[in-house]
């Protein structure tokens, strides 16, 4: 466990900690502190419509405790953590249009579970902010920008320390969903030229743009879950060229590209697990929105959720035994664990209203 100082006044004398705040605490030989707990249980983040708009919410993955992170008249959704659980970016339109926006996240434990602070505006511009990602060290965050004046979508990359961004394309096109590699060196994201979707790398120091699907006739797509294999050497993502939506693998320079699944429905969504053996995605083969779990080879696939409703947008919690979803089984949109060592469902989210636009915290890819 880890201690936050929230001053610098040391209060251990060996006997008796000073009062701090309403309430008293007692910690041998420590300063007063706010907990930051590197063991805690993993966590959702998502945008719900619980109250008179959509806001951040953090439910536990045993549906027991949720915190309401964001509390405003505004339109918040898109969340994304960095990766040691310390900082969120989510879009917000309360200044008139969709910006970035970032908060300091503490663990509080007890009641009160998780609180946002520092809330700043990282993007302040007078265009539409989209799909927020922050780098693996967390000091980057890559974005994508729409200009409504020239209706095209550009690349930032904004430096979270030195408050700073730049634009990475900077050119006519639609250039959306990027990602980080795992070690940060390089992102891969959608650009759509001549109305076809092509998946493009780029080596952030270099800014050099690469083709890497080469396939003009037909659409590729990457979602913005983990594109990434764990050790940033492939890439899975949806192809359309064979008159639908199949699962496609491929090398990281766009090599040796071969369909995971071949069938006559939709396959797309495609998310690797954390160590890198499983894919999971989203498949329409049983006439409905269901989540299957494959090989990354493409053998061995199996229906997790064989439900009658939709279940769609999947992506494998931390530790590569539990599949989180959204489903639309209770009669609106929420989110679902699936437990793959016990084949047991939990709603996360268990609420009236639309549940929607999670992540995981905290997240080790």
């Amino acid at each position: 466990m880890k201690i936050i100082n929230i001053d610098s006044t040391s209060y251990c004398n060996g006997y008796i900690l000073k009062l701090l705040l309403p309430l008293l605490f007692i910690i041998s030989c420590e300063n007063i502190s706010v907990i930051d707990d590197e063991n805690i249980d993993p966590h959702i983040i998502f945008s719900s419509i619980r109250l008179w708009n959509y806001d951040i919410f953090i439910a536990d993955m045993y549906s027991e405790n949720i915190t309401h992170i964001t509390k405003n008249k505004w339109l918040d959704f898109s969340p994304n953590v960095s990766h040691d659980g310390k900082k969120l970016s989510f879009i917000s339109d309360r200044d008139g249009n969709r910006e970035i926006y970032l908060v300091d996240l503490v663990w509080m434990d007890g009641y009160t579970q998780w609180e946002a602070s520092n809330l700043i505006n990282l993007s302040q511009s007078p265009g539409h902010e989209w799909t927020p990602k922050f780098s693996p060290d967390g000091k980057k965050i890559v974005y994508s920008y729409y200009d409504v004046a020239t209706d095209n979508y550009d690349l930032y990359l904004y430096y979270i320390e030195e408050k700073n961004k730049i634009n990475l394309t900077n050119r006519l096109g639609y250039e959306i969903n990027p990602q980080f590699s795992p070690d940060g060196s390089y992102i891969i994201y959608q650009s759509w030229q001549k109305g076809v979707r092509e998946i493009f790398f780029m080596n952030i120091l270099e800014k050099n743009e690469v083709n890497l699907s080469r396939n003009p006739s037909t659409h590729d797509i990457i979602t913005d879950r983990n594109s990434f294999s764990p050790n940033g050497q492939k890439i899975v993502f949806t192809s359309e060229r064979e008159g639908n939506q199949d699962i496609y693998l491929m090398n990281l320079d766009g090599s040796n590209q071969i369909a995971l699944t071949e069938n006559n429905s939709h396959d797309y969504e495609p998310s690797f697990s954390p160590d890198g053996q499983k894919i999971v995605f989203t498949s329409e083969r049983e006439g409905n929105q269901d989540i299957y779990l494959m090989n990354i080879d493409g053998t061995n696939k199996k229906n997790i959720t064989k439900n009658t409703s939709n279940d769609w947008n999947p992506i494998f919690s931390p530790n590569t035994n539990k599949i989180i979803f959204q489903s639309d089984r209770d009669g609106n949109w929420e989110i679902y664990m699936f437990d793959l060592n016990n084949s047991k469902y939990t709603n996360l989210t268990n609420n009236p209203t639309t549940d929607f636009s999670f992540t995981i915290l905290p997240i080790y890819n």
